[in-house]
């Protein structure tokens, strides 16, 4: 067992020593805080990730008392665990020489979040920026390594995704479905995770091992949220929710079958652009780039509505493809400035259900729209259906200017 010194500890966790003695006050980080186990930095970040969330801490300590979840299974949650560098995202890039719209382009393309000021570099985003530094000076081009470093990202991502549904549908659901409680699920299934991830990713490089943590984290999140009780209306930090929107370019693999991988690439960049200025504009969030696809998030379904729609009018003045536009509210759980979740993931099914050129909304998303604005749209609610993911039928409606 390593330990860790409190400073040390929590320079790789990201947070303060004020914060861990808090945890440890609560229950939910053991020890007497002369030092701490490295296994447990994933612990912190989980629980300081579900607090963003709109989970009280005091609250995830009850359910760990009650027995409803433990978070000891966090020290087996990646088998190769990535911890924070204590250098800032900004002194890391200006000693690279990189220019920032460079790494922001070349990030966006890999679809990874941009990197937050003041932010702590993480080791791996720091070794890709050593990465990127080192092709620029070897002559490659900007735009050359925009388009390489995109396709690495597309299949990273489809690979470790295949990988989580694997298994979510031959693990985990197996064991939901006989009765055992999320909670015990993730702690009895943990060491067969790592076996598998060992077996699977050993031989990957540095992108895919990101992405596959991002996956993982994201799946443990959500089914944390799903142990918890619910709590009443109005508890939490974020009563009514945020809205997520997840919109991409309708039939990308046959445009580049017919314009060439150069031009789609061109469209996919422009569609990228306009959805981060729109958002911006808005007051929104462009969380990342998904290849054909972004991912916004805002604080209220209105101004998600009426920008998922200037959105397909800017895609449509400029001739790109027909989007398909999905949006879901309710909490999310922030992590290196990405989200993750079930109305993540009920965004992107949302859009994923949806035809060209029309936008789908979740019942939440309905219901937090004001008074005052439901006469500027209608609502059409389509057939219940089952959503990968969700084991009960989704009612979706299909929106349209009144």
């Amino acid at each position: 067992m390593t330990l860790l010194s409190p400073a040390d500890f929590a320079e790789r966790a990201g947070c303060t020593e004020a914060q861990l003695s808090a945890l440890r006050g609560l229950g939910i980080l053991g020890g007497d805080g002369s030092g701490h186990d490295a296994g447990d930095v994933n612990r912190v970040r989980l629980a300081l990730s579900l607090e963003a969330a709109g989970i009280a801490l005091p609250d995830l300590a009850e359910a760990i008392r009650a027995g409803l979840l433990s978070l000891d299974f966090t020290g087996q949650l990646m088998f190769e665990p990535v911890a924070l560098t204590g250098i800032a995202s900004e002194n890391g890039i200006a000693g690279l020489g990189l220019p920032v719209d460079v790494v922001r382009r070349m990030r966006s393309a890999m679809g990874l979040s941009e990197l937050e000021p003041g932010a702590p570099l993480r080791e791996d985003d720091r070794e890709l920026l050593q990465l990127i530094a080192a092709a620029r000076a070897a002559g490659l081009s900007d735009d050359s390594l925009a388009r390489v470093l995109r396709v690495f990202g597309q299949s990273a991502r489809r690979t470790v995704e295949a990988m989580r549904d694997l298994f979510r549908s031959q693990v985990e659901e197996p064991m939901l479905a006989a009765g055992a409680g999320s909670g015990a699920m993730l702690a009895s299934t943990a060491a067969l995770r790592l076996q598998l991830q060992r077996l699977g990713f050993r031989a990957l490089h540095l992108l895919q091992r990101r992405m596959l943590e991002d996956a993982v984290f994201d799946n443990v999140a959500t089914r944390i949220q799903e142990a918890l009780p619910a709590r009443p209306a109005g508890v939490g930090a974020t009563s009514a929710g945020f809205t997520v929107v997840f919109a991409d370019l309708t039939g990308y693999t046959m445009l580049t079958h017919r314009v060439g991988d150069a031009e789609a690439a061109e469209q996919a960049a422009t569609f990228e652009a306009i959805g981060y200025e729109t958002a911006l504009i808005a007051g929104g969030r462009f969380i990342k780039s998904l290849g054909d696809g972004i991912l916004l998030q805002f604080g209220d379904a209105a101004t998600a509505l009426d920008t998922s729609f200037r959105l397909r009018d800017h895609a449509t003045i400029l001739a790109l493809p027909p989007l398909r536009i999905g949006l879901a509210t309710g909490s999310v759980v922030p992590r290196d400035g990405d989200i993750f979740g079930r109305t993540v993931n009920l965004a992107a099914r949302a859009a994923a259900e949806a035809a060209a050129d029309e936008v789908l909304a979740c019942d939440a998303t309905v219901e937090q729209m004001p008074a005052v604005r439901r006469p500027s749209y209608r609502f059409t609610a389509r057939e219940p259906s089952t959503l990968k993911g969700f084991p009960a039928p989704t009612t979706l409606y299909a929106v349209s200017r009144a």
